[in-house]
């Protein structure tokens, strides 16, 4: 997320603390519950899962990261603060095809994982992020193939900002509720 720029106009009047841990994987996270969202008692938090996943960090299999993101979510519930969790499914990237399956395979553990917790919204930018033939376009990525430019975090900025709005327009939503 320290790329996404445009993140804290995007949710406004809500104030954002980005908490974008280079190469983290979700157990960072985790592990760094506390201080890094315990201590502050957001109403919300957005989770973006990134490369590091799949790749550099770690090796998860799709199962793995569903747990994963699972056991964040539980121990949020145990502290008893956050409202809501958005939860971005990993992207796909032009340069790890090999990875689309187990992509598809973890959206569909978390569609059913947000099913079951109303807590959690999930968002899938890929199609957002893919051209006629269902592979990410390069032009929404940097040089590198893996980050998202300005261009493919706007259709990320799209997507969550049109779930929010939704979400602050049901009756009984929004912090305080």
């Amino acid at each position: 997320v320290k790329l996404w720029q445009d993140l804290e106009e995007l949710l406004a009047p809500r104030p954002v603390l980005m908490r974008g841990i280079g190469f983290a994987i979700v157990e960072d996270i985790h592990h760094n519950y506390d201080r890094l969202v315990g201590f502050y008692r957001p109403d919300t938090v957005v989770l973006l899962p990134g490369n590091s996943e799949f790749h550099m960090r770690d090796n998860k299999t799709a199962v793995e990261l569903a747990e994963a993101i699972a056991a964040l979510v539980d121990l949020d519930e145990y502290d008893g603060q956050t409202r809501r969790f958005y939860v971005f499914t990993p992207i796909k990237t032009p340069l790890n095809p090999g990875d689309y399956l187990k992509i598809d395979e973890a959206t569909a553990l978390l569609e059913a994982f947000a099913k079951a917790d109303p807590r959690v919204v999930l968002l899938d930018a890929n199609a957002l992020l893919a051209g006629p033939d269902d592979k990410p376009r390069p032009n929404f990525f940097r040089g590198d193939g893996v980050n998202l430019n300005e261009h493919g975090y706007l259709r990320l900025s799209v997507l969550l900002h049109t779930e929010v709005q939704a979400d602050t327009q049901e009756p009984g939503a929004g912090p305080g509720a």
